[in-house]
This record gives C-alpha cells, sequence and structure tokens, in this order.
C-alpha cells in the first residue's frame, strides 16, 4: 500500500512540472499571477443608448468577455481611435478603428477570417464606436458570431487585465 501512494505522489509531481512546463512555453499561457475579474463585484453589461437587443450582435459582461479572452477561438477588435489603441489595448487586439475603417480594413481583414468569433470593445458605455463597428461587420460583411464588450478599455483596464501598454500607478484608473 505504501508503495502505491508513493507511486501516485510522484506521478502527481511529475504531471505537475509538465503542466509548468507546456504552460511556460504555451503562447495563450495562463498566468500565475494576474489580475481576474472579482466574481464578487457587480458584473452588469453596459448598454449604448442606441443599443437595440432585438437587432444588435449580443453584448457581454467583463467576466464574459475575460472568458472568451482566456479562449484562443476569439479575437479582440478595438473600434477605439488609432492613437487610443496605441496608448493601451487589451492584449492581443487587433486595432480596426470605426471612424477609420476604410483605412485599416485592408490590413485587419486577413487577421480576421469570416468564420471568426470577434469580440469588438471601444472606450467604454459612453463609446458607441464598438457597436457601429460590430453592425457594419455584421450587415456589410457577413460575420455570424460577433459580440460587444460595452464596458470596453475603461472596465478592463480598471480591472488590471492582460493589456499590450502600461498601466502606470494604482491611482490611474480610468473615470
Amino acid at each position: 500500500m505504501n508503495g502505491l501512494l508513493t507511486r501516485s505522489i510522484i506521478i502527481l509531481v511529475i504531471a505537475a512540472v509538465v503542466a509548468g512546463l507546456v504552460n511556460l512555453v504555451n503562447p495563450n499561457a495562463i498566468a500565475w499571477v494576474g489580475h481576474w475579474p472579482d466574481p464578487t463585484e457587480s458584473d452588469t453589461v453596459w448598454l449604448s443608448p442606441s443599443y437595440v437587443p432585438e437587432e444588435d450582435p449580443p453584448t457581454l459582461a467583463l467576466g464574459a468577455a475575460f472568458d472568451r479572452y482566456l479562449s484562443p477561438d476569439y479575437i479582440f477588435v478595438d473600434a477605439r481611435e488609432p492613437e487610443a489603441y496605441e496608448e493601451g489595448h487589451i492584449k492581443g487586439a487587433i486595432s480596426l478603428p470605426f471612424d477609420w475603417f476604410d483605412d485599416y480594413w485592408a490590413e485587419a481583414q486577413p487577421l480576421l477570417p469570416p468564420d471568426a468569433k470577434l469580440v469588438v470593445y471601444c472606450s467604454g458605455s459612453e463609446c458607441e464606436s464598438s457597436l457601429n463597428l460590430a453592425r457594419l461587420l455584421v450587415e456589410e460583411f457577413g460575420y455570424t458570431h460577433v459580440e460587444i464588450f460595452f464596458g470596453g478599455w475603461r472596465a478592463w483596464y480598471n480591472s488590471r487585465l492582460p493589456i499590450d501598454g502600461d498601466y502606470g500607478t494604482d491611482d490611474d484608473a480610468i473615470e
């Protein structure tokens, strides 16, 4: 019996070490230490004033957006101005600013296959660029799996989730 317990412990240790090594080399690695959405906080879905639930793509709350982020099946699309994207954006997001769509579409299109699962966001609940871009992608380009994260950059940044850019100090929350 003691030999079986020892072998079981050895197998568990080896499995943990192998899993850790795989995570280190995986491009979609799970962070060892990170900031995750707090499930005890409100996870409401922000809505744009012109959002029409029966007609527009579905919306995501912060927790659901983060779940999509962790999946390699989803592509995040930043609808904000190019300067805002350059200052910081959700890690790995593609820049496709709605107001500059014609200037960016040729560069973004090869990165967005027609069957892609897209999460579109902009600066936050008062921003309509994500809604307008999502509508355009669905209505004009035939994308069938588009979701809108209305909490956008503000909610993501303030939750200290993975970004390309800098957070600054702990007091640098985006109002």
